[in-house]
């Protein structure tokens, strides 16, 4: 339950709720609106993939997802969001910058997020 206490999960679900909240209320936040949600996408992501792993799958706290596991969520997430949808909706636009915040939301989750619990370096609320 810990890996979903993580401060930057809970941070990327707050600006994901505010940013849906505000576009529902006709509000929406310039740039914020666009870009902010999708640098956090891959994170809340694999932070879910993560805690399923750990509390489902492999049982054990210290599991850490691999470079290849990141690299497919963020992959298939730009294949579906930048490729699929907008080809079978007009709601959905390719955007190319969005494909840089998903790498950059991966390699943020890798080298920040993806942590063994109990480690020194886990950023957790108390």
């Amino acid at each position: 339950m810990k890996t979903l206490l993580n401060r930057w999960f809970i941070a990327g679900c707050l600006i994901w709720i505010i940013v849906i909240t505000a576009r529902k209320l006709g509000y929406p936040l310039p740039l914020i609106n666009g870009y902010i949600d999708d640098a956090f996408a891959i994170p809340v992501i694999a932070n879910l993939g993560l805690w399923f792993q750990r509390v489902f799958v492999i049982k054990n706290n210290y599991y850490v997802l691999g470079p290849w596991h990141i690299i497919f969520i963020v992959i298939y997430v730009c294949l579906v969001f930048e490729g699929l949808l907008p080809l079978l909706s007009k709601t959905y636009t390719a955007d190319w910058i969005d494909v840089l915040l998903y790498t950059f939301g991966g390699i943020f989750f890798y080298y920040v997020m993806n942590k063994p619990l109990g480690s020194e370096s886990v950023s957790t609320i108390n």
